[in-house]
């Protein structure tokens, strides 16, 4: 059956299958991509009404097919991100168990999300298998090693990248960014999210500004004027209100550099908070 089975799996199907210690990643990215798709679609197609503004009906398709692949995309990827996240979630609070038989009691669900997460999770379940000289046969052919490190793939060679806890948020290279989106290595270079913390703060800081007391100055010569990002983007041209002036574009932005700021913070390990 098992054979006959395999034996219909189409291009597709072939393909991911022989992507399985990447499932998580590509899920995650599709989430992500398909999401942003559908946000895309619908602030273009019924907050900025583009679907009836005759200078940019060229984006009009554009933007149907965003709204309803990203729908469709979303409807299948989204809930198995979360399945994953939860399988993950599960792993990692094995993994930083001290009592052996904790870990005994809890293998089963541990190598069920191992399975389901690739290589590289089995291998720190190896680790941790190997420093409590707990045996349960040899299930993985991988390499074992330390459960708090992430094993990644590149281009065939494994990097070890530690993830030491009590790191401040400026030196940190172990981000709630950095696990949330998995396979994205420079995420966990100290420079990279260093740039990330010093770039959307400043982001924030500039749209916070513009909206609430105005970068531009008015006629006056008085810098009292906010830029209408929603207006400008509407009437592709840029339109100037008195501050404060809110709309929905730097709203939405505000909070979309915000979250992502917040998440270049170290993550918060559930062990660490036991011991």
């Amino acid at each position: 059956m098992a054979r006959r089975g395999t034996a219909r799996l189409g291009p597709f199907g072939r393909w991911w299958e022989s992507q399985s210690d990447r499932h998580f990643q590509i899920i995650a990215y599709s989430t992500i991509i398909s999401v942003s798709s559908l946000v895309w679609g619908f602030v273009f197609l019924f907050v900025l009404d583009g679907h009836s503004d005759p200078e940019v009906e060229h984006l009009v398709p554009w933007s149907w097919l965003a709204l309803i692949g990203g729908l469709g995309v979303a409807f299948y990827a989204a809930p198995e991100y979360f399945v994953y996240s939860g399988q993950r979630r599960i792993l990692e609070d094995v993994l930083h168990l001290d009592s052996r038989p904790e870990i005994l009691r809890r293998h089963k669900e541990a190598e069920d999300a191992a399975d389901m997460l690739g290589k590289s999770y089995q291998a720190r379940l190896m680790g941790l298998y190997k420093m409590h000289d707990v045996r349960i046969g040899k299930k993985y052919k991988v390499e074992s090693v330390s459960p708090h490190r992430s094993t990644i793939s590149s281009e065939g060679d494994e990097i070890k990248i530690q993830s030491p806890s009590g790191q401040s948020w400026l030196y940190t290279t172990d981000s709630t960014l950095a696990n949330a989106l998995p396979g994205l290595h420079a995420l966990r270079k100290q420079s990279v999210n260093q740039g990330l913390i010093v770039g959307l703060f400043t982001m924030v800081l500039l749209l916070a500004y513009n909206t609430i007391l105005g970068l531009f100055t008015s006629s006056s010569g008085e810098r009292d004027h906010t830029l209408d990002l929603t207006a400008s983007i509407y009437e592709f041209d840029r339109i100037y209100e008195i501050s404060p002036h809110y709309d929905a574009i730097s709203i939405l932005f505000i909070a979309l550099f915000a979250g992502l700021l917040l998440s270049t913070r170290p993550r918060s390990e559930s062990g660490d908070e036991e011991e």
